[in-house]
């Protein structure tokens, strides 16, 4: 539909009320809306409308930002430098909306976010609501594997549920509950020996840990942790996150971290070993 030009009186009080009138025309303006009730009326319909536009605006500004878009903003390679060649100077020209265009372009751009927001919904399967609804992001679990270790490693008298002496609890309970079968690596030739184990959750599903303490006395404490949401990824991944180092890998069965202290330099090794026996 097409729009309507604004007439004189409407470009003229919307010239007012920006302030892009000299000192004379704001005087006739205000004395025009003294003695005109047509005037007035327009000024108080332009100013409604105005103030529409900037809450519809305002309103739009406050929608989250899709979590796919962020982390495609934050991967996205940044771009090369481009050599640019002296150019002659440009007269600079400033373009300042009037009352009427603003009010135009702010319904033109929740017309927009409302059409896009109805093909959504009416095609909850598409690619956009597949990106929305898919499986929680692997660094995100490892963000909850890394807070399970940090809170458990800095409790060296309560650091397991189940002590090192009832290794066949320990397969029993977790095997049962996080549906992964394993066994209890012996990490003696490392420097480490087995503490026990612990049963927490991450990203709503079981996750399995079991816990290692350096046996020269330092106090480090190394876990392995498992839980059923495999996928073969290949080979192991390394990362490290503050003060924290993960080694992650997973299989078709379960995906297992082992995690230890960044100054921790055998790590890597340790699960090599962890990924042949358990």
């Amino acid at each position: 539909m097409p729009m309507s030009q604004p007439s004189p009186l409407q470009q003229r009080l919307s010239a007012y009320q920006d302030g892009e009138t000299s000192e004379q025309d704001r005087n006739e303006t205000e004395a025009l809306l003294v003695n005109d009730p047509q005037a007035r009326a327009h000024q108080d319909g332009l100013k409604r409308g105005c103030e529409f536009g900037r809450r519809i605006f305002e309103d739009l500004l406050k929608e989250p930002v899709p979590l796919e878009l962020v982390r495609t903003i934050k991967n996205a390679p940044l771009p090369r430098r481009a050599v640019r060649l002296p150019q002659a100077p440009r007269a600079s020209a400033a373009f300042r909306p009037t009352g009427p265009q603003a009010l135009a372009a702010c319904l033109i751009v929740a017309a927009l976010s409302g059409a896009i927001g109805y093909m959504v919904g009416a095609n909850p399967a598409g690619p956009a609501a597949a990106s929305l609804t898919a499986a929680p992001d692997k660094r995100d679990w490892l963000d909850e594997v890394v807070a399970s270790y940090k809170l458990y490693e800095r409790q060296p008298k309560h650091v397991a549920e189940i002590g090192p002496d009832n290794k066949s609890d320990i397969l029993e309970w977790l095997t049962t509950n996080t549906g992964v079968s394993f066994r209890i690596p012996d990490l003696s030739e490392s420097g480490l020996s087995f503490a026990g184990a612990r049963l927490v959750m991450a990203q709503s599903h079981p996750l399995g840990i079991l816990l290692y303490k350096r046996a020269d006395g330092d106090g480090d404490v190394v876990a392995i942790t498992f839980t059923k949401t495999g996928a073969d990824m290949g080979k192991p991944i390394e990362d490290i996150r503050s003060d924290t180092s993960l080694v992650s890998w997973s299989t078709a069965l379960a995906t297992y971290v082992v995690v230890g202290p960044s100054s921790a330099a055998d790590l890597d090794d340790i699960a090599a070993k962890v990924a042949g026996v358990i």
